[in-house]
């Protein structure tokens, strides 16, 4: 009985947090469009409200699919299609893709990238370090330093990605993996709470694990150990 009455009121969660998630970019959308008809208006206030509808717009878009895509992760415990990549490579790769938001804050990089190949899922690992990294940027403050390294062990593959930024409290620390969760509500139109979500599925769906080391004002560090050969696992 109480395990179902915690099913019911995490359910009932998840429908409450969808709702809240799609009301907000779905009132922008509504009116700026407003806005759009008043008579009169400015090129350049045309230009501003059109902006707000498009960012709004790909918001619903990013936070439909995630949505979809942990539903899909959620109820599968078999890994996905893999194959044999440089993960390196593809670390390099997603540091190139941030190029633009580290450098506009004048970030330090430390990188230390081990020549690794491994077998797993090439696009579901991308979005790890994507989700990652970009958090890392994102809380970074200016001027700061972000260290990835990448080494080969006995028992795995281990990357950790380090940062200098506002770090997070024991509270945060606990909840930072559950769906729409958002420790700090200063950046909270740039997310919706289900990018650590989305990585720590797929780390499980590749029998790893992560690890978050942090204090407030410290910065953060998450540390994440992929096994040489992933297996199926039960969750």
């Amino acid at each position: 009985t109480q395990e179902l009455a915690s099913i019911e009121t995490f359910r009932n969660d998840f429908i409450s947090n969808v709702s809240h998630e799609f009301k907000t970019p779905l009132a922008a959308i509504e009116g700026y469009a407003m806005l759009l008809q008043k008579p009169g208006l400015s090129p350049e206030k045309q230009a501003a409200y059109v902006s707000k509808i498009l960012a709004n717009t790909k918001r619903l878009s990013k936070l439909t699919g995630n949505i979809l895509q942990l539903s899909q992760l959620e109820n599968q415990n078999i890994m996905p299609e893999k194959q044999v990549f440089s993960l390196d490579e593809q670390l390099r790769q997603v540091i190139l893709l941030y190029e633009d938001r580290w450098s506009q804050k004048e970030l330090e990089l430390d990188i230390n990238l081990a020549p690794v190949d491994y077998e797993g899922n090439r696009d579901l690992l991308f979005q790890v370090w994507q989700n990652i990294l970009g958090n890392a940027i994102k809380f970074t403050n200016p001027g700061g330093s972000i260290r990835i390294s990448l080494q080969k062990e006995e028992q795995g593959v281990q990357v950790e990605i380090a940062d200098t930024g506002i770090g997070m409290s024991q509270e945060v620390q606990k909840r930072m993996f559950e769906k729409f969760y958002q420790g700090n509500t200063s950046h909270s139109s740039e997310g919706n709470g289900l990018g650590l979500t989305l990585a720590k599925r797929i780390i499980d769906l590749h029998g790893g694990s992560i690890i978050v080391r942090s204090q407030e004002g410290a910065g953060a560090c998450f540390c994440i150990m992929l096994p040489i050969s992933p297996q199926k696992i039960n969750l």
